[in-house]
């Protein structure tokens, strides 16, 4: 009965998330974050404006495809081309997750965002799932 209790508990572990080119995270890859999680509880803790907010909606969009409410359909998501100083930004999120039999998976969601004369459009450029086969330290 123990073993059995035991066994039901076991879940998919989220290991690092990696974001470039969302909200106030730069779309240089010189500005690409890495947040990496511990288990049981990883703490996210900041100043006011420094992207805690941005983290917790990539997890949501990362493994939902869906953009935070009030992005309109994800534009404002992205980084501000305007801020940027460029025509187009691409935003990319990236997740490194084990699943139940400790395969890593990574799954990678990419958009972009191009300023035309009176607004900023959004697509989704590439969505795609994958088993990282590496065993570096270097996972994503």
């Amino acid at each position: 009965l123990i073993h059995f209790i035991k066994r039901q508990c076991k879940m998919a572990q989220i290991e690092k998330l990696q974001v470039q080119g969302i909200r106030s995270f730069g779309h240089l890859e010189c500005d690409r974050q890495n947040v990496e999680f511990f288990s049981p509880l990883t703490l996210i803790l900041g100043q006011n404006g420094c992207g805690k907010t941005t983290i917790i909606e990539c997890l949501k969009y990362i493994t939902t495809g869906d953009p935070p409410p009030g992005s309109k359909n994800g534009a404002s998501f992205v980084h501000d081309p305007k801020m940027a100083k460029e025509s187009t930004v691409r935003g990319q999120v990236k997740l490194l997750f084990k699943t139940l039999d400790n395969k890593e998976k990574i799954v990678t969601r990419s958009l972009e965002a191009t300023q035309k004369l009176k607004n900023i459009t959004m697509k989704t450029m590439d969505s795609s799932i994958s088993t990282n086969f590496r065993m570096d330290a270097s996972r994503l």
